[in-house]
């Protein structure tokens, strides 16, 4: 990764080298979209699994959240 970086920084596209931001990936890659917003390796296998978790911790704290206003306590969701 070092050479590939010292490379990227002599042509000027360093910008485009990422890494994945999936803690449990850490992958390298170099993002080709239009506007360098590429968060993920790959969608199929990080991108879903955040998106998931995001969606379902949104849920999780709306829940909670109308919960908390009609005075009651949250309960603990399904495990996951």
């Amino acid at each position: 990764m070092c050479l590939e970086a010292l490379l990227a920084s002599h042509v000027g596209i360093l910008g485009r080298l990422k890494v994945c931001t999936n803690p449990s990936c850490g992958a390298a890659f170099y993002d080709l979209s239009r506007n360098s917003t590429r968060v993920w390796h790959d969608m199929k296998t990080c991108g879903n699994t955040m998106n998931l978790r995001a969606s379902r911790a949104r849920r999780r704290s709306t829940t909670q959240l109308r919960q908390t206003t009609a005075g009651t306590e949250p309960s603990p969701g399904p495990p996951h």
